[in-house]
């Protein structure tokens, strides 16, 4: 398949199916994880991850015991990503079967055999080219993160040769690892470098595609509470110059009402459904990426040097920042898209309706009013989330200067 043809969800021209959770596909089909069809390699991917989290844990913990504490930390950082991305993939081979009932379960809420309203094409296709494009974001500052932790050690073999300073030059790794001393050496040298290198890809594309999946979920969410905003709209329409909805015209009301109900009832049980899945997912993405955040902040303030260094943890910051935004920005789509149901339904004329109708209207409101959320314990994905841990961030930082000046 042509590379090109890999990332055309990134154009707005293609059709609405390609779109559909085309960046956790494109991730987790690469490690062999994604649900409609498991691949024997998603076992050699977590065995190989196992086997880097060990080491570089390990390594990671010597360092501490010799008092090296920025190399700790240097070690720490990628392998705490590893870790919780070790998580991720025994989570998501656990719940192959759920996930699976809810991306079918989906594409067939957002793919009708009817057909959709060119109306409701429209907000498919703005919802799905946004977040094909906010979810390549993560992918794509996780996969440049990785690229410059493989490409530190050679780039400062070259620059040592360039300057002539060859005794100086010693052959390290990407990543600190453990590993027995034959393998660090020609001519196995080579072979530990790739599966050290290939130990960071496993880790982004596996944490880029379950989080894609996460805000993939969640903007497909979004987009049916705005179809239902739409079908409100269409419910009252015919009725619009009539004093009240009786009869004939009350029959055929009531039965699209408890249509509309019902699907909203859908909505809400299989976001419940989802949530209880990643609920594990989501407390250990947070805990992991307020760690990397924090680790990375602190090697920022205290690396001597002010070169490739500064450019690696900056990466990893931003890198571990998008990952944050798309959990916080999909958790706030379902809560607004939600709430906005009962101002949807309580601008229309309910008042035409006969009391029982009324009375079903009301308890449609009341239920949107309490606003759908991906929370889990302790506190919920949201905007006001992210913006808390970026104000935490900078105190972080500004007391931290405070100190070195």
């Amino acid at each position: 398949m042509a590379v090109d043809s890999n990332f055309r969800f990134l154009h707005g021209n293609q059709p609405l199916a390609t779109y559909f959770y085309a960046v956790p596909r494109l991730c987790m089909n690469l490690m062999g994880f994604w649900p409609e069809r498991l691949h024997w390699r998603a076992y050699i991917n977590f065995v190989v991850l196992a086997i880097g989290v060990a080491t570089e844990l390990h390594a990671g913990y010597r360092c501490a015991r010799r008092g090296e504490i920025t190399v700790a930390l240097e070690t720490f950082c990628p392998a705490g990503t590893s870790a919780v991305t070790l998580l991720k993939m025994f989570l998501l081979l656990q719940a192959r079967e759920d996930l699976l009932y809810i991306v079918t379960k989906q594409r067939q809420m957002l793919f009708p055999t009817v057909g959709q309203t060119p109306v409701k094409e429209k907000v498919m296709r703005r919802h799905f080219l946004m977040t094909c494009r906010l979810n390549f974001w993560p992918v794509s500052a996780g996969f440049s993160t990785s690229s410059l932790y493989n490409l530190k050690p050679l780039m400062v073999v070259l620059l040592l040769y360039l300057n002539g300073c060859t005794d100086e030059i010693v052959w390290g790794m990407p990543f600190n690892m453990t590993m027995p001393n034959w393998l660090l050496h020609a001519p196995f040298y080579p072979l530990t470098f790739i599966f050290i290198a290939y130990t960071g890809y496993v880790t982004i594309f596996m944490f880029g595609g379950c989080d894609a999946f996460y805000f993939e979920f969640c903007v497909n969410i979004a987009t049916l509470f705005e179809f239902l905003q739409a079908d409100i709209h269409t419910l009252f329409r015919p009725y619009r110059d009539l004093s009240q909805i009786s009869g004939d015209n009350g029959a055929v009301f009531e039965a699209s009402l408890v249509k509309l109900i019902k699907r909203q009832n859908e909505i809400f049980e299989l976001t419940h459904f989802f949530r209880q899945r990643f609920v594990t997912i989501t407390l250990a993405h947070f805990v992991s990426a307020s760690m990397v955040i924090g680790f990375s902040i602190f090697n920022l303030l205290t690396i001597g040097d002010k070169g490739l260094n500064t450019f690696l943890y900056v990466s990893y910051t931003v890198a571990a920042l998008s990952q944050l935004l798309i959990y916080c920005y999909g958790g706030t789509l379902v809560t607004e898209s939600s709430t906005k149901l009962a101002i949807v339904m309580g601008s229309a004329p309910w008042h035409q309706c006969l009391p029982k109708h009324r009375l079903c209207v009301h308890l449609f409101i009341m239920r949107s009013q309490r606003g759908l959320t991906m929370a889990v314990p302790f506190f919920s994905p949201s905007l006001v989330t992210f913006t808390s841990i970026l104000q935490t961030s900078g105190s972080i930082i500004a007391l931290a200067k405070s100190f070195q000046s």
